[in-house]
């Protein structure tokens, strides 16, 4: 069992320094995957307003509203991630990318 420990151990000691761009990653590849949906959804609400005010809200939700978005949430998912503990840490940071990854096959069979 102490192995096992040691081995995550080390898997977490590898993946810590990096926390900030783990962090930035899977915001981003979640933005990346639902972005087109919630670009849909906005889109839906104002097809029917004046070329301007779509230009205007596509400008405000892509560079503030997803800028907004990332800056909060690399954060919180950092703290989110340190949660696990030491030992648990690389293994759920491992855990997470597969999620986001069976996320993204999923999405992309569905669209």
């Amino acid at each position: 069992m102490n192995f096992i420990t040691d081995l995550l151990l080390s898997l977490s000691g590898l993946i810590r320094p990096h926390l900030t761009f783990v962090s930035s990653a899977l915001v981003a590849t979640l933005l990346v995957i639902y972005g087109n949906d919630v670009n849909r959804a906005v889109w839906a609400l104002i097809r029917r307003a004046h070329f301007i005010v779509r230009t205007l809200v596509f400008i405000l939700l892509c560079a503030i509203g997803y800028g907004l978005i990332a800056v909060f949430l690399v954060p919180l998912v950092s703290r989110l991630l340190l949660m696990a503990g030491s030992v648990w840490f690389g293994l759920i940071v491992v855990l997470v990318f597969i999620l986001v990854g069976w996320l993204a096959e999923k999405h992309s069979r569905r669209g």
